[in-house]
């Protein structure tokens, strides 16, 4: 009996150090953001949007309906510079936490004279 709990506690430890033991794996932060035309509404499709932080930079383009993601992102606090012609650029700061999801509206102005 004593040799079969041996063999048993041996196994369990070293199946939990084959799979893990520490419960779901983390694949760090997401960021899911849309960028709006601020006066008329709506996404702004085809933006360009990047993810800076001190180690990071990340460029993304939105979606039809605006809509843009990053994930796997570190934790700490990133900068987020969006452009498009005919409107004027954005910069927002946003905290990113391990294993959250951050969700960020961006409003962008049409410039004087653009689209």
């Amino acid at each position: 009996m004593r040799k079969l709990f041996l063999f048993m506690s041996i196994l369990i430890i070293g199946l939990c150090l084959l799979l893990g033991c520490g419960g779901a794996e983390r694949g760090g932060g997401t960021i899911i953001g849309k960028v709006n035309n601020t006066f008329q509404g709506g996404g702004v499709e085809g933006a360009a949007v990047t993810l800076t932080s001190e180690v990071t930079e990340l460029k993304a383009t939105t979606d039809s309906s605006g809509k843009f993601t990053f994930s796997g992102l570190s934790t700490g606090i990133y900068t987020i510079m969006v452009t498009k012609e005919g409107f004027f650029d954005n910069k927002v700061e946003v905290k990113v936490e391990e294993g959250k999801e951050t969700n960020i509206d961006i409003g962008m102005i049409v410039a004087f004279g653009g689209t």
